[in-house]
């Protein structure tokens, strides 16, 4: 039934308005508004995707490296910090690069200006241009680097030890050992964590409407939410220019699955087997020194110049130190329709992680414990059981990620034409948002359930079985306080997620819905420059709050359920 439900989310706004285009009489030709001018978008797509799909397999692929194999990890915390960008809302990230490197007045330009004035070199501008290709390219690799880093640093946990020990045995060096060994061995990953990279690339607004409109280069995303809020709208136009983009992704999707070999590596064979780090000598300090400029640029540069101007009266790149104020706080704080986006998204937020959770929470556990019986049966009933279970299990990955190639323009256009009329008339409330937001984010949700329940072993639950627990009370009692703080972790990143989406919100919300994200866009075309900033802290805070407090119930529950 939940599958059906997950599935019907999807295929029936996508199906209902594919076909409403083609018979739909009065909608003319459906192809009129894709003139020539498509041609540059299409490149500039390519350009942006390429470009920082490349760049995020080269970080992803180095800090999952220094932390998985070298002594240059920073232990504990070296398996987070990669990822930790990811708790940042994205429309955030992006806005605190703008008021770093804008042109005219961000402030690290600014700071670069001064010291170059002082060996005689005086700008007017830059000298770091964010408004260009580059830029975004760059921007765009540092928003896709987690993707890369969580499929390559997966792999590299599962990759035999004994295979590098051989090598490192034999003389090899470490860096011949990591390019002739190491490297060829995870190859499958990389290829799979860069076609991830790129078919996420493909659908990213956040960088490109705020990054690229102001460098005049526009990509597919954009586009299609012009087609849709400019006027008049075309609204068909941009239908059929998504459904090219589900096209593309669905071709790459089936490039990963079908041409990418996925179990070309050696694997760990035996428990406690790990790989012990290679000791980078002198080098660790550049390892080290790597994952600490990643989150400098990714998260602490970003943020602090968020700080820095929305406690500026206004926005120049040399800071008023001694006007600094709390005015723009205060006036976010008193605006109804922020206070409103803000109350929607934190209750939009809550409802759809807390749903997605549950969702993906009872399908794996419920396969898990499909799993965990079947070791009852014998002879053919066994293997005829193991291999409907088996069966289920691809259902269910393939249903849970099917909206994942649904690029989240396409979402927004399809929720509108079939939920926005009659007969459901959904347009203008915060149900279509919800319905939107839920079906976007069970992939993500699906991925953290089935981590959390993949790290609990059969023998758990088998054991409960044989002292005569019943299946919902070794449900209850055993499985799933150990799960929690996977689950917990999942609720946590869809709900960042929900609270800083900008894409399927600036289709959805309006006057009667305002939501974070859709106001933050506002306040960007407007040019409310402080304003948008102090909104943009206030939602990162709210998001680190989050974090803290479901993490330490989350330790909690698990220390209580371990005693």
């Amino acid at each position: 039934m939940l599958l059906a439900l997950i599935a019907c989310l999807v295929i029936y706004p996508i199906a209902r308005s594919v076909i409403g285009i083609f018979t739909d009489g009065s909608a003319g030709n459906p192809a009129e508004g894709l003139d020539s001018s498509i041609l540059p978008v299409l490149g500039n797509t390519a350009l942006m995707v390429g470009g920082g799909s490349l760049l995020a397999l080269l970080g992803g692929a180095t800090l999952a490296w220094i932390n998985e194999r070298t002594d240059g990890s920073f232990r504990g915390l070296g398996g987070f910090m990669p990822v930790a960008p990811l708790l940042l809302p994205g429309i955030t990230g992006v806005l605190g690069w703008v008021v770093l490197l804008d042109p005219r007045v961000g402030l690290a330009n600014g700071v670069l200006r001064d010291l170059l004035g002082f060996i005689g070199i005086h700008l007017d501008e830059g000298p770091i241009d964010l408004y260009s290709m580059g830029g975004l390219i760059v921007i765009t690799g540092l928003h896709l680097v987690p993707i890369v880093y969580l499929v390559v640093s997966a792999a590299l946990k599962n990759l035999d030890p004994a295979i590098e020990e051989a090598s490192r045995i034999s003389g090899a060096k470490p860096l011949r050992t990591a390019l002739r060994v190491t490297l060829p061995a995870i190859a499958p990953a990389l290829a799979r964590g860069w076609l991830l990279a790129v078919i996420n690339g493909i659908g990213l607004f956040t960088v490109p409407v705020i990054i690229g409109t102001n460098a005049r280069i526009e990509v597919v995303s954009v586009r299609i939410w012009r087609y849709l809020t400019n006027y008049p709208s075309q609204p068909d136009a941009a239908l059929l220019l998504a459904a090219g983009m589900l096209v593309v992704i669905l071709g790459l999707t089936l490039v990963q699955r079908y041409l990418i070999p996925s179990a070309r590596q050696a694997t760990i064979n035996g428990r406690g087997v790990r790989a012990a780090p290679l000791r980078l000598g002198k080098l660790r300090i550049v390892a080290r020194a790597v994952v600490v400029l990643y989150i400098l640029v990714a998260l602490v540069l970003p943020i602090l110049g968020l700080l820095i101007v929305s406690f500026s009266p206004f926005w120049t790149a040399n800071v008023p130190w001694s006007h600094l104020t709390t005015a723009n706080f205060q006036d976010v704080l008193s605006d109804l329709s922020a206070f409103a986006a803000l109350g929607n998204s934190l209750i939009l937020a809550a409802v759809v992680a807390s749903l997605a959770m549950l969702i993906a929470g009872f399908l794996m556990l419920n396969a898990h414990q499909r799993k965990g019986t079947g070791g009852h049966r014998k002879g053919g009933k066994k293997a005829k059981h193991q291999h409907g279970d088996s069966r289920r299990q691809r259902l269910v990955d393939t249903v849970t990620t099917l909206p994942a190639t649904v690029p989240h323009s396409l979402i927004g256009v399809s929720f509108i034409l079939a939920f926005g009329g009659a007969p459901f008339n959904l347009y203008g409330t915060v149900f279509i948002l919800m319905l939107a937001y839920l079906t976007m984010e069970i992939p993500y949700a699906a991925n953290a359930a089935s981590a959390a329940v993949g790290v609990v072993g059969n023998e758990l639950g088998e054991a409960s079985r044989i002292f005569g627990a019943s299946e919902r009370r070794t449900l209850r009692k055993i499985l799933l306080p150990l799960v929690f703080p996977g689950l917990a972790a999942g609720w946590v990143l869809v709900f960042i997620h929900v609270l800083g989406e900008v894409t399927v919100s600036s289709l959805l919300s309006g006057v009667s819905n305002p939501v974070v994200g859709s106001v933050l866009l506002d306040m960007w075309t407007q040019g409310n420059f402080p304003r948008m900033t102090a909104f943009a802290i206030i939602i990162w805070l709210i998001a680190s709050i989050a974090v803290l407090v479901m993490l330490r119930v989350s330790n909690r529950r698990f220390a209580r359920a371990t005693r």
